[in-house]
């Protein structure tokens, strides 16, 4: 089960670190805030994603399958 999670989250922050990259280069670009609510959402998500994962990670190393 937590193998499945784990894979679940990887896909998720590849999924959300790609469209985040997009959007700061569309900020970057366009002389954008990097500060807007949708990016700094964005962000949080990752952040997210990431402390969950990463608490997968240690159950697994754990033992905890």
């Amino acid at each position: 089960m937590l193998r499945d999670r784990k894979a679940l989250l990887e896909q998720e922050i590849k999924k959300a670190s790609n469209e985040a990259a997009n959007m700061y280069l569309s900020i970057v670009v366009s002389g954008g805030d990097v500060h807007s609510k949708e990016y700094q959402d964005l962000k949080e998500k990752i952040s997210n994603l990431n402390f969950d994962l990463n608490t997968v990670n240690l159950l697994i190393a754990q033992g905890h399958e």
